[in-house]
Parts: structure tokens; C-alpha cells; sequence
């Protein structure tokens, strides 16, 4: 039966992978950005393990000189999905208008691999840029993702802290796993209705769970969901984004209330923010399919880069 399973939760992945392929490719349009001012390179970056390396896609604004202030960016997945380049938009935008170097990295996914692979690999990109100080800026890193890769740059955000990691940008992350027979997401969502986007089912969120999470990882680990951290391990500048349709978006807003100690998760310094969205849902931004959706995207990628820009301001 073990291998039978085993069987089943591969050939559902490759099929979601084909399916999420068709939908980003038909779906490109809504994505597309100049690249004028910016040098697109893909790179590799050394893994702990030996012989081995992660792709990322490296993002320089032109005629600027090393060293350049970092900010890091890993994909929404599900930990299973493959999807580098698909934040192509916002690693463009954010390169052009901070003048900083984007790092748009890859990382592992289940079933192939499993936990802690991707976990390793988020946390690796960190330390080949701080080991990098005649490239990069290492007084001035920040980190962000989407989904699982929000997630992921939440946990490690606290894990390195605020010496190596000044400000954290998280886009409707997972911030508390649960066991497979614990999901239920379809309460988490406070409307129904959204103009773009994708609903995460309970049925997806345990296929994600399964395939990357060994039945030995601990969900309760901290590095695993950021939510059980505590708020003074993370940076002093946290901005957080969640549609309202987002079956993720009860997790996310309780995450910021616990980090900021207010009742709608923004802080009186307002260095930790949370962006409610109205009637949006998962990955709103990268499957935009109105007018409104693009502007709500626009508005999020702005705030970001203020809030970016403050950080490694009061780094300085």
C-alpha cells in the first residue's frame, strides 16, 4: 500500500505541474514587463551539498556598480510546483526602482524532495550573498517570496536574524502547516468573492503537504510555521499581503497580530504592515485577470519597494 501511495502522489503532482504550466502559459500576458534598464542573467549558487547547486535568476539594474544593496525572492509552489521566473514582474520592478540586485532563487521540491531540502536551499542563497561582500551589499539584504516561498523567507528572516536579514516582503504566505488529517482552509477566507486569483482546496493544500512534508516533520517547528516564532525574532520591518478571498488570509492576519501587537496587524511605527486586500484571492497578482487586480498589484509592488527602501535605510 506504502508504494502504491507513494505511486498516486507522483502522478498527482506531475499532473498539477502540467496543468499550473497551462495556466501560466496562457496567462503570460498579464505577467509582461520591459526589461529595459535591467540585465537578466540566470546564475547558480553553491548548495551545502557538495557537488551540488541551486538556479536562480539574477536581476542587476544597468550601469550601476557592485557593490548593491540584495533583496532575495523565492516563488509560490506549494513546495511541489515548478515555477522560477514566474515573479518576473516584481524582480524587474524592484531592481529598476531600489538600484538593487534581485535574486529570484530556486529551491527543491517534493515529492522528489522533501523536508528540509527547500528549507536549506532558501537559507543557503542567504549565506552565498553575505559570503559574497565585494559583490553584494551585506548590511542591506532583505528577502521575500510568495505562498510557500513566503513562508520560507518569513521562517528564515527570524532563523538568521536582523544582523543578516534587515526586512522581510511576504506575499499571502503559509504562516501554520498542519498535519494531513488537520486541514481545513475553506473557513480561513473572509469573502467568497474575488475578481483574480485561485482558491487553495482542502483537497491541494493536503497533496502539497504530503508531498513535501515527511511524516516525521515537526509542524510545530517554528521554521516550518513562522506563526509559532516569536515576534521579537523577526526584522523591525515586516510588510505582509493577503487577498481577502485568500483561504490563507486567517493565518496571515494572525501572524501579523501577533507580531505587532495590534488588532488589524499594523504596528504604530508602521515598520510591520499588513496589506488587507478586498476581493482578491491566491495569487492575485500573478493571475490578474481585470483592470482592478493589475492596479491592487502595482499599489502592493510600491509598498514593497517603500518598505525595502526604509529598511535598508535604517541599516545605514
Amino acid at each position: 500500500m506504502a508504494v502504491l501511495r507513494k505511486m498516486i502522489l507522483y502522478l498527482t503532482s506531475y499532473f498539477m505541474r502540467i496543468v499550473d504550466w497551462i495556466n501560466i502559459g496562457t496567462s503570460r500576458k498579464c505577467r509582461a514587463i520591459s526589461r529595459e534598464g535591467v540585465k537578466v542573467e540566470h546564475i547558480r549558487i553553491p548548495s551545502r551539498d557538495n557537488g551540488r547547486y541551486i538556479r536562480a535568476i539574477r536581476y542587476t539594474p544597468i550601469g550601476e556598480t557592485a557593490p548593491l544593496p540584495v533583496h532575495l525572492n523565492w516563488h509560490a509552489s506549494g513546495w511541489m510546483l515548478k515555477r522560477l521566473g514566474l515573479d518576473r514582474h516584481m524582480c524587474v520592478k524592484l531592481a529598476r526602482e531600489l538600484r538593487c540586485i534581485v535574486l529570484d532563487c530556486d529551491y527543491r521540491k517534493g515529492p522528489e524532495n522533501q523536508y528540509p531540502a527547500a528549507h536549506n536551499d532558501t537559507e543557503d542563497a542567504v549565506f552565498y550573498v553575505h559570503a559574497n561582500p565585494k559583490q553584494f551589499d551585506v548590511n542591506r539584504v532583505t528577502v521575500g517570496g510568495s505562498s510557500a516561498g513566503a513562508c520560507m523567507a518569513l521562517s528564515l528572516s527570524a532563523r538568521l536574524g536582523e544582523q543578516r536579514v534587515k526586512g522581510c516582503f511576504a506575499m499571502y504566505p503559509v504562516t501554520r502547516l498542519l498535519p494531513v488529517e488537520r486541514i481545513n482552509s475553506s473557513q480561513h477566507a473572509i469573502s467568497t468573492t474575488f475578481r483574480s486569483g485561485i482558491v487553495i482546496s482542502d483537497w491541494a493544500m493536503k497533496v502539497f503537504t504530503l508531498a513535501y512534508f515527511t511524516p516525521k516533520a515537526n509542524m510545530d517547528d517554528p521554521r516550518i510555521s513562522p506563526l509559532l516564532d516569536e515576534p521579537s525574532r523577526f526584522p523591525k520591518h515586516v510588510l505582509l499581503v493577503c487577498g481577502e478571498a485568500d483561504t490563507l488570509y486567517k493565518g496571515c492576519r494572525d501572524f501579523m497580530v501577533k507580531i505587532t501587537g495590534s488588532e488589524d496587524g499594523t504596528n504604530e511605527s508602521m515598520t510591520r504592515t499588513f496589506i488587507s486586500i478586498p476581493n482578491e484571492a491566491h495569487e492575485f497578482n500573478n493571475f490578474a485577470s481585470v483592470r482592478e487586480s493589475v492596479e491592487w498589484r502595482d499599489k502592493v509592488e510600491d509598498s514593497a519597494i517603500q518598505m525595502i527602501r526604509a529598511a535598508w535605510n535604517a541599516a545605514a
